[in-house]
C-alpha cells in the first residue's frame, strides 16, 4: 500500500519577508509604536484577573513537575513592570513522551495566552509561557481607539499598512479627544475610559455600522458640556 501524504506549502515569497522585516523593525524602533504603546498603557490602572492568577499558579506547578523530570530549570515570575506573568524553562530537549507531558501542553493551549519554545546557542531550549495576568481597566474601544492613534501618528509604520492612516480631519479630532478625555479626568467624577465608552455607545446606537473620530469627538463634547453642568448644579 502507498504511504497517505499530505504537503502545503505556506512560506512566505522573498517580497512579504521583506516587508514583514520593514514593519517588525519599524514597531520595535527606538520611541516607534511599541515604545509609545507601552507607555501610554503602563498609564492605565490595571487589576488582577482572578482566573489568570489561578491559571498561574496551576501552569506553574505543571512545569515544574516537566522541568524537573526533563532535568532543566524553571523560572517564574508576576511581573509588575511588564504587566504579566511568565514562566521560563530552559531544558536539554522538548519532547512530551507521555500522557503527563501531553496533560502539560493540553493544559497550556487552554491557560495560557502565549507559548513559544526557541533554540538557545548553547543547545538547550527556552520555552516561555505567558498569562495576561493583569487586565487595564479601560474599555475594548479605547484601548483600540489608542492603538489606531499611535499607528496613525507613526507615519513610516502607517505607510506600511493599507489604508491605516487618519484622515486629516480625523487625526485633528483625534488629537482633541486625548484632550477631551484629559478634562474629563481633571474636570468631572468621570474617568477617561468611562467617557469614551458611553461616547461610542450613544453613537452605536444610532450608527451600529460604526463611528468616526470627528463623531466621537461631538459626542464627547456633548457629555463633558453636560457631565459638569450637572456635577456643578448638584
Amino acid at each position: 500500500m502507498k504511504n497517505i501524504e499530505f504537503e502545503r506549502n505556506y512560506e512566505m515569497s522573498p517580497e512579504e519577508k521583506a516587508h514583514s522585516a520593514k514593519i517588525f523593525e519599524q514597531i520595535y524602533a527606538p520611541g516607534g509604536f511599541l515604545e509609545e504603546f507601552s507607555r501610554q498603557m503602563d498609564a492605565i490602572p490595571k487589576v488582577i484577573v482572578p482566573e489568570d492568577a489561578v491559571h498561574y499558579e496551576e501552569l506553574l506547578q505543571l512545569c515544574d513537575r516537566f522541568a524537573c523530570k526533563h532535568h532543566g530549570r524553571i523560572h517564574g515570575v508576576v511581573d509588575y513592570q511588564h504587566w504579566d506573568a511568565h514562566i521560563d524553562l530552559i531544558l536539554p530537549v522538548v519532547e512530551f513522551e507521555d500522557e503527563e507531558d501531553l496533560h502539560l501542553l493540553k493544559e497550556i493551549g487552554e491557560k495560557a495566552h502565549y507559548f513559544c519554545v526557541s533554540a538557545r546557542e548553547d543547545g538547550d531550549f527556552h520555552v516561555y509561557v505567558m498569562i495576561n495576568y493583569f487586565k487595564e481597566l479601560a474599555c475594548e474601544e479605547y484601548l483600540d481607539f489608542l492603538k489606531y492613534q499611535i499607528l496613525s501618528a507613526d507615519e513610516a509604520l502607517s505607510s506600511l499598512y493599507a489604508g491605516s492612516r487618519l484622515s486629516e480631519e480625523d487625526q485633528a479630532a483625534a488629537m482633541r479627544i486625548r484632550d477631551l478625555l484629559a478634562r474629563f479626568e481633571c474636570e468631572t467624577s468621570l474617568d477617561r475610559t468611562t467617557a469614551f465608552r458611553t461616547a461610542v455607545n450613544r453613537l452605536l446606537q444610532g450608527e451600529p455600522a460604526g463611528v468616526t473620530a470627528v463623531q466621537v469627538e461631538a459626542q464627547l463634547e456633548e457629555l463633558l458640556e453636560h457631565t459638569l453642568d450637572e456635577e456643578r448644579g448638584s
